[in-house]
């Protein structure tokens, strides 16, 4: 994200030349002191020891983001797009308990008029003949906003730490063997999680049934499943719009995974209430698609809601909040691939690219914002989310 140059100052380097080395010592390579930070920030350090490093513990603001025990000595954090300071501290401790830290404090950006920094993040998954395309350089990537090409400021690939909520469906068509392999599932998913990493599981049908707080541990995502039964209808749009909604108050890649028949019959609101608050989002959605299993196809059904039509037009508006979000449809058609199913969208998310751009025209008029990402490289197919709301 940020440029890796070393900095040791005149008076350091003279010190050095005349002073022998530390047995250990640290040095932060960025972020860079004195530079303004918002967003994704890699925290990249140098460490120079006579004797093995055991750890390395990586602190913002006085709270641990990571602990590392071998290189390479770096770590992510999001800071958020506040226009505040930062202190970034790096603490080695070698195989003798000897200890040797680093700080930088970065600084506020000055500004002589109020300027929206608000970061627009793009997370891409770049594919060729059906396989992921994982090294591309930042180069190759142009963002077009509204048609005109903007500065990449941040460029990242893999291991950008994620949030995400696991949506469950336990509607009376989940019962028995059908529920127990989709929260395997799930499990299997927040089992792949990295430290970093945060997930919230929610079982639904047309009430909440069980949701757990934000959480790393997949242990505790996993506590209190025995005994839940699937029963009753699908509330799908009113709990998708809930579960964006809770990923507002969250930092990282936000990211939503839907297994589901997909369809709703007991929801108050409408595809399009959750397709304005998707646009109004950074996250991604999944949809896990449990198709028939005897027919193949999607389930279409009336309700007091809604006629056979209705429903159609219904699960066509899914598809399109999911398209536009930069996720995918995984179709299953038994239950049993749901395993393979999340494992397949966790890989996907570790190998995606993050750009990130302060977009040359923001008004905040509550418009539209198309955005395309173009890639410098043939055959190479692009996915990502197709745009924002300017507000």
């Amino acid at each position: 994200m940020m440029r890796r140059t070393a900095l040791f100052p005149a008076l350091l380097l003279a010190f050095a030349v005349a002073t022998p080395a530390a047995a250990l010592d640290v040095f932060i390579k960025s972020p860079r002191p004195q530079e303004g930070v918002f967003g994704d920030v890699e925290v990249v350090a140098e460490v120079l020891s006579a004797d093995p490093v055991v750890e390395v513990v990586f602190r913002v603001d006085d709270k641990v983001i990571a602990r590392r025990s071998e290189p390479p000595w770096r770590a992510h954090v999001d800071i958020g797009q506040d226009n505040v300071p930062h202190v970034f501290d790096v603490t080695a401790t070698d195989a003798h308990g000897e200890t040797a830290s680093a700080r930088v404090v970065t600084r506020t950006i000055a500004v002589d008029l109020s300027l929206d920094l608000e970061l627009q993040q793009l997370y891409i998954t770049a594919t060729k003949n059906g396989e992921r395309v994982l090294n591309l350089p930042r180069g190759s990537f142009r963002v077009l906003d509204e048609g005109k090409e903007q500065e990449i400021v941040t460029f990242e690939t893999g291991d950008v730490p994620l949030t995400a909520v696991l949506m469950v469906d336990t509607s009376a068509s989940m019962e028995g063997d059908r529920l127990r392999a989709a929260l395997e599932g799930a499990k299997a998913f927040v089992g792949g999680m990295r430290e970093l990493d945060e997930a919230s599981l929610m079982l639904f049908s047309d009430r909440l049934i069980h949701q757990t707080p934000f959480r790393s541990d997949p242990a505790s995502l996993a506590a209190g499943l025995d005994g839940i039964e699937a029963g009753g209808g699908t509330a799908l749009n009113d709990y998708l719009y809930a579960s964006l909604k809770m990923l507002e108050a969250q930092q990282g890649r936000r990211v939503v995974i839907l297994l589901s028949d997909g369809t709703d019959v007991e929801s108050t609101l409408g595809i399009q209430d959750v397709q304005w608050k998707a646009q109004r989002s950074q996250a991604l959605i999944y949809w896990i698609r449990l198709r028939d299993e005897a027919q193949g196809n999607v389930v279409a059904r009336t309700s007091g809601w809604r006629d056979m039509e209705g429903h159609r037009r219904e699960l066509e508006g899914l598809m399109e909040v999911v398209r536009q979000s930069g996720g995918r449809i995984v179709d299953i058609d038994r239950i049993a691939g749901a395993t393979a199913a999340f494992r397949d969208i966790l890989a996907e998310l570790r190998d995606q690219y993050v750009l990130g751009y302060y977009p040359s025209r923001n008004e905040n008029d509550g418009s539209w914002h198309d955005v395309k990402v173009r890639v410098d490289d043939r055959g190479t197919e692009i996915r990502t989310r197709e745009g924002y709301v300017d507000f």
